[in-house]
């Protein structure tokens, strides 16, 4: 995940941080109306079941595997290894479509199809694979961003055993932290209408377990970030949810730049990203399945889930004119 220019230090970090802090050391939080209220959403069996398929042993074993690649900085035969190894897991995932795109960036895009009356739009969720570091032949990645990337996968694990009304599809982006290349990519030649982008970035990194989670939005996405906070407390995901805390240019931001819903999740701290130290140790599993669950309770909702509850996708609202 790449900085801004100018930067203010977290008053809790030790060191200077990779994202931009909008107001230092003030957190803004995100509050979820209560159950029932109008125009919340109320509490669905069917998410709540389909959350808790999420395997935390799942998560760190794939992080693992990720960190034994010495680096995966673009370019670098380690940056395709592991892009041969993504593709690989998701092609083992029965009922997805999966592909490289984007030529020499190799983006890895695997697609679930919808239903045949499948409602307008598609839902995609994405995290990037590449990494950095100060010493590039040491750029484990582990919080920033293999970890994203196996709640991706995780994700892909467990939405393909569902149906859904819309299409969803599984991105795990390249050349990220060079300047979203792989993304911007991807987006200056997207012709499907999405209706959400849901980015993991530096997003499970909790050394002192506090469960803040940073919800990353704009104006055309504030209500996901509104039904993200409604499901923190519907699933009892129990993260203290802040908003617009950092202004990280990560791969949400392509998105956002063409108009369409994009969201990033992002912890509170970077402790080691872009370091040799970001190693596996330094991951926070518990937060990151908790932060996966709460972001497939969203995609769940959104996409459509077709095991119960209402069966209804619903469509995030445009923003205000003006």
């Amino acid at each position: 995940m790449k900085r801004d220019p100018a930067y203010h230090r977290h008053t809790r970090s030790r060191r200077s941080l990779p994202c931009a802090l909008l107001i230092a050391g003030m957190a803004v939080l995100l509050m979820a109306a209560p159950a029932g209220a109008t125009g919340a959403p109320a509490y669905d069996p069917a998410i709540a079941d389909i959350i808790a398929e999420i395997n935390e042993s799942e998560l760190q074993h794939t992080t693992f595997t990720l960190q034994e690649i010495p680096t995966r900085a673009f370019g670098s035969d380690g940056n395709r290894a592991a892009g041969e190894y993504l593709y690989a897991r998701l092609a083992d995932i029965p009922g997805l479509e999966v592909e490289f795109q984007g030529g020499e960036r190799n983006n890895i895009i695997a697609t679930l199809p919808g239903s045949a009356d499948a409602s307008g739009g598609v839902v995609m969720v994405g995290a990037h694979y590449d990494s950095t570091s100060s010493d590039p032949t040491r750029a484990p990645g582990a919080t920033d961003n293999g970890c994203g990337v196996v709640i991706v996968l995780e994700l892909a694990r467990v939405m393909s055993g569902h149906s859904f009304d819309r299409t969803v599809q599984f991105a795990l982006w390249n050349a990220e932290e060079d300047g979203r290349y792989g993304s911007t990519d991807y987006v200056a030649d997207v012709s499907v209408p999405l209706v959400l982008y849901l980015n993991y970035d530096s997003t499970c990194y909790d050394p002192e377990n506090r469960s803040v989670l940073d919800i990353i939005y704009d104006e055309r996405s504030a209500d996901i970030a509104a039904l993200m906070a409604d499901h923190n407390t519907l699933y009892a995901t129990n993260f203290t949810l802040t908003r617009n805390i950092h202004t990280c240019a990560s791969d949400h931001t392509p998105f956002q730049a063409r108009g369409f819903p994009a969201v990033t999740t992002h912890s509170e701290e970077h402790g080691p990203a872009h370091t040799p130290d970001d190693t596996i140790d330094r991951v926070s599993f518990d937060y990151a399945m908790r932060n996966a669950q709460l972001g497939l309770s969203v995609l769940a909702r959104v996409a459509g889930l077709q095991d119960g509850g209402d069966g209804a996708a619903i469509i995030p609202k445009a923003p205000p004119a003006g």
